[in-house]
């Protein structure tokens, strides 16, 4: 799953990167190294013959309780913030969204918890930014999910889930390979669902790297550099050696 995530970069960084101008206005500007769920995200739909960037709120009310549902993951506070790749074009829930509204979210990685509570930050090798596969909601609140799809041999150590990342480049999945841009083809409101399928079937990603981070990620009042820098538990362990 991907239930928090980080966006190191700037808003004009990210606007140069893809080609489209990212909002600068936001109620919680960028860098964000704790984004949390119900909180805006930056986001890039498909506009008129062109890319457009606005901020959406992640996640979208839960239609039945969180207990009993199925094909996405429920944040606690009853936002649903992911849906599975692998049944979104069938689920009531999110079908009409994954054929017709797919968007890509804005990140440099995201934090994954491995049994019991320990946290780790996921980002790509060489430190580019990620662009997470979503999905997204008109209307009075404009709001956003994360897809994810099953994670790759080594990091489903820590999860049996991970979001699923959009090229950037273009380049990475055989499906995407066409001559057009990845984001462009995720993004066309027009692509058929078998399409769609191909393009969410489980692929190699960039090379990823991770690593434990403090365990103050866990608190959404947390947001600074420190979140996403390696953390030795036993170095920060109050208890005093018996020997």
């Amino acid at each position: 799953m991907c239930g928090r995530f980080a966006n190191t970069f700037d808003a004009t960084a990210l606007t140069a990167l893809f080609q489209t101008a990212i909002p600068l206005s936001n109620s919680r500007p960028l860098p964000a190294y704790n984004i949390t769920p119900g909180t805006p995200v930056p986001v890039i739909l498909a506009g008129d013959n062109t890319r457009k960037a606005e901020y959406m709120h992640w996640g979208i009310a839960s239609p039945v309780p969180a207990t009993n549902i199925s094909g996405g993951k429920a944040a606690s506070r009853g936002l649903l913030i992911n849906a599975r790749a692998e049944t979104m074009t069938e689920k009531p829930t999110f079908k009409q969204a994954a054929l017709g509204r797919r968007c890509v979210v804005l990140a440099s990685g995201w934090y994954e918890w491995k049994a019991p509570k320990k946290p780790y930050y996921i980002s790509r090798t060489d430190g580019a930014p990620m662009a997470f596969a979503g999905l997204y909601w008109g209307g009075e609140l404009s709001s956003t999910v994360i897809i994810t799809t099953a994670a790759d041999a080594g990091l489903a150590d820590i999860h049996h889930r991970a979001p699923l990342q959009i090229p950037v480049d273009g380049m990475g999945h055989p499906a995407f390979n066409t001559g057009h841009n990845a984001i462009d083809a995720w993004l066309d409101p027009s692509q058929s669902a078998e399409q769609i399928n191909r393009m969410t079937a489980p692929s190699s990603a960039a090379p990823l790297t991770w690593h434990p981070v403090s365990p103050d990620v866990g608190r959404n009042t947390e947001n600074h550099e420190g979140l996403i820098e390696a953390y030795d538990a036993a170095a920060h362990d109050p208890q005093p050696s018996l020997f």
